[in-house]
């Protein structure tokens, strides 16, 4: 039977717009893409954790399709001391809106997780609890008129937090509802509305903070996967207010970047391959790292550092920069010219000049289970998202792996891949 991978990005949006269940970016032959008519799971994960004590992490998946009424968050544990990557214990899934995969998912705080519905215009909000169970917040679902504007495009990270988990950022884009829109986050995981927002915004795109929270980052991202131009805001110290850094929208063409900790730099991708003509048809084998102006008047301005963009051996969909204080890798996926495979994750190292060298042992082929990645927050684990299309059978295979981060960047696998229940945005935490 040929299979083909999906990309995640792709398929989530183009299922959130057709009001089915998320599915990623998919290869037809040993990866995994986003998008069908329909979508049925091919399994139902690899456990539970068993007796260890050791929690590593916890993974939130939204699940459009649910139980057939209701459309899910599903809970997943990576435990090391039983050594072991499966539904959490004791879970029970909360109810979401049917067949609507999101907007996106993000954690705040390893307290909360926040996700955005386009069909019922709401924000939905949970406390986290030690045991990785999930718990409505008071006052949640609440109304949000401009959810349905959130993820226009081909958008992947519509939702993003600052590094503190203060503040909530979405991205939209639509008359009247336009802009971008910042609650504050208190400690109960309450969400109020910044004053003036939504702040005025040129486009639509791919939110990111710098490592130090002092800036917001949209990459202008459209309909055909491709990046045009960066817009740039002062995050407000005290009143949390976006104001627009001088010179911005810049005129780098990235479909994704990324923040390192010590706030010094962006790590952007255009997202390039030519695996698929939605992912525009054409390899970009490079990695962009842009300065961000520390002081002045243009604080909050960027441009490229010398030597880049930096070579990779594969053209990079995605990125995934280590967030812990002293962080310094960067992981790149993607997805094989042929669209029968993954690419074999990327890792470098970022210099204090901005330069990325590549680590011992990159490529990691062991690692080539999709082409979303994200870190947990102590940056020691990796996990990597994607979808295998078993075509001709109308089923798609959710998979995750959970990979080891050693100091110099080498990756190695404890577990077993999981095979999720179903697949959509994704979100990662650590304990409390």
């Amino acid at each position: 039977m040929k299979r083909r991978v999906r990309a995640g990005f792709i398929g989530i949006m183009a299922l959130a717009i057709m009001g089915l269940a998320g599915c990623d970016h998919y290869v037809c032959s040993s990866g995994a893409n986003f998008g069908a008519s329909t979508c049925t799971s091919s399994g139902t994960g690899l456990g539970t954790n068993g007796n260890g004590s050791t929690t590593a992490a916890f993974v939130f998946v939204a699940d459009a399709a649910g139980t057939g009424t209701t459309g899910t968050i599903d809970g997943y544990t990576l435990n090391t001391t039983a050594s072991t990557f499966g539904t959490t214990p004791s879970y029970t899934a909360p109810a979401t809106p049917l067949n609507d995969s999101g907007v996106g998912m993000v954690v705040a705080q390893k307290k909360y997780l926040y996700t955005g519905f386009s069909t019922t215009n709401q924000i939905f909000g949970w406390s986290i609890g030690a045991d990785g169970t999930l718990t409505a917040l008071s006052g949640f679902p609440i109304a949000a008129s401009f959810m349905h504007l959130v993820g226009t495009g081909s958008s992947s990270q519509s939702i993003a937090t600052n590094p503190a988990g203060t503040l909530l950022f979405f991205s939209a884009f639509g008359s009247p509802n336009d802009g971008i829109y910042v609650y504050q986050i208190d400690t109960s995981g309450a969400l109020t509305a910044v004053s003036g927002s939504p702040f005025s915004a040129p486009f639509v795109g791919n939110l990111a903070t710098d490592g130090l929270g002092k800036y917001l980052y949209v990459a202008e991202v459209l309909g055909d996967h491709t990046g045009a131009q960066i817009a740039a805001y002062a995050i407000n110290s005290t009143t949390n207010a976006l104001t627009a850094v001088p010179g911005s929208p810049f005129a780098f063409p990235m479909w994704q970047v990324q923040g390192e900790p010590s706030g010094n730099f962006l790590i952007g991708t255009t997202g390039q391959s030519a695996a698929s003509p939605l992912l525009g048809g054409v390899d970009d084998d490079h990695l962009y790292v842009f300065s961000i102006t520390q002081s002045g008047t243009d604080a909050g301005a960027i441009a490229e550092v010398s030597g880049s963009p930096f070579k990779t051996v594969t053209s990079p969909l995605s990125i995934a920069v280590q967030p812990e204080t002293g962080g310094t890798l960067v992981y790149s996926f993607g997805v094989a010219d042929s669209d029968l495979a993954f690419n074999a994750v990327e890792g470098y190292s970022i210099s204090s000049a901005g330069a990325l060298t590549a680590v011992s042992g990159s490529p990691f082929a062991n690692a080539a289970v999709g082409d979303l990645g994200v870190f947990d927050q102590s940056g020691s684990f990796l996990f990597n998202y994607g979808v295998i299309d078993n075509t001709g059978t109308s089923t798609l295979t959710f998979q995750m792996g959970a990979f080891d981060v050693a100091s110099g960047g080498t990756l190695t696998q404890p577990t077993s891949t999981l095979t999720l229940t179903n697949g959509g945005y994704f979100a990662v935490t650590d304990p409390q």
